[in-house]
């Protein structure tokens, strides 16, 4: 059985899902299916895709000698408290990838994802991130929400410390990091520095589409339908794949395409901005002294 040999571990919204496209599509490197089984993320149980060691096992099923890569990118393992180190724990020589992004335009796009994936009812992002403190202590929680952790913007962005955190547990060497910002800028770098940091060549890629573009929901009433549809409806879909001898029907994937419209994300009230800023300005500072980098811009722009 080949298991994986490097992980993306975070963070949400800062271009995970494009950089794992980009390197499941490379010849000798194999991404599970589904993007976040999240089973390392103990302290996340309601999201872990993969509950049990053997179902984990059956994700890199279809990997073979030809893939010299072999990952997931489960975006929580940066948030979570434990999955760093039980990665270590199972994985001890695996190279971890990392994003990382402006925290401020980090919630804005988390708190949209959230609401497409129904795990957020609050459509106003300055209303859900007053809600942090009463959603910390169990209370305010959407009804369809599957982890109330995963609603705590004030925690998902703190990058500096999650960073910190990992470097504690994983050897630096073992580690590499990019900004969304120069991901954005220059995917074509990026991408080959990834390929490089995991053994990889270059398999001439040049194109770079947009991949997980914001969206909004059509009707947040329909919503959770296509999202996550009854039971019965997926098992009638499952008998009817079996009957006709097919893998998927599509129709859910088509219907997901109508639910969903393209959205820019909001602006943040100047006053939430500068309690915003200084929440995150000594994170910021952390994330600083880490990466070498200099992130004055990113306060600069709350001034």
């Amino acid at each position: 059985m080949t298991l994986p040999n490097f992980f993306i571990v975070g963070a949400p919204k800062c271009g995970t899902t494009a950089l794992s496209v980009y390197l499941g599509a490379h010849p000798n490197a194999f991404m599970c299916v589904p993007k976040e089984p999240a089973y390392f993320a103990l302290d996340f149980p309601t999201i872990r895709v993969a509950k049990k060691w053997s179902e984990y096992e059956t994700l890199f099923r279809d990997a073979d000698e030809t893939h010299l890569a072999v990952g997931e990118a489960s975006t929580i393992y940066m948030h979570s408290e434990v999955a760093v180190a039980e990665l270590h724990r199972q994985f001890p020589s695996a190279r971890l990838l990392v994003m990382l992004r402006n925290p401020f335009d980090l919630v804005v796009s988390l708190h949209g994802q959230r609401l497409h994936d129904c795990d957020e009812n609050v459509e106003d992002f300055a209303r859900a991130w007053a809600l942090c403190e009463e959603r910390r202590a169990g209370s305010k929680i959407p009804a369809r929400c599957r982890e109330r952790k995963t609603l705590l913007y004030d925690e998902a962005a703190l990058l500096g410390l999650q960073l910190q955190r990992l470097l504690g547990v994983f050897p630096r060497s073992q580690v590499r990091w990019w900004f969304h910002e120069d991901f954005s800028a220059d995917p074509a770098r990026v991408y080959r520095e990834a390929l490089s940091f995991l053994g990889l060549a270059f398999d001439g890629r040049s194109e770079f589409p947009v991949v997980n573009a914001r969206t909004r929901a059509v009707s947040q009433v329909l919503a959770p339908l296509v999202q996550r549809p009854p039971k019965s409806v997926v098992r009638l879909a499952m008998y009817a794949k079996k009957r006709m001898g097919i893998r998927r029907l599509g129709v859910l994937n088509a219907l997901r395409q109508a639910s969903f419209v393209p959205s820019r994300p909001p602006a943040i009230p100047d006053g939430l901005l500068r309690e915003m800023s200084a929440h995150f300005a000594p994170d910021i500072r952390l994330l600083e002294s880490i990466t070498g980098r200099d992130l004055g811009h990113w306060l600069g722009s709350c001034a």
